[in-house]
């Protein structure tokens, strides 16, 4: 990967010490590993309504960043808490 988003550095007791470039997925966040040499297809694509890298699991569905999904939790539990 050109630019990845971050950096892991994995030990495994019958591997050793495995190290690989990571991105968080903008749309779910979760940290998504990137084998060397693997193709862009197999870890995820680019979401081109927010320009960002999403996992594979999110890339076939629409764009709902987690700031979004996070915002309207809080907007939700606001709401919730004003009727008690």
């Amino acid at each position: 990967m050109r630019n990845p988003g971050g950096y892991a550095v994995l030990i495994d007791p019958d591997k050793g010490i495995v190290e690989r470039d990571t991105f968080t997925c903008n749309h779910c966040n979760t940290v998504v590993y990137i084998k060397p040499k693997a193709s862009p297809d197999d870890f995820g694509s680019m979401c081109r309504l927010c320009m960002k890298m999403v996992c594979r699991r999110c890339a076939n569905y629409g764009c709902t960043p987690f700031e979004k999904k996070l915002e309207a939790i809080e907007a939700r539990d606001r709401a919730r808490r004003s009727y008690e």
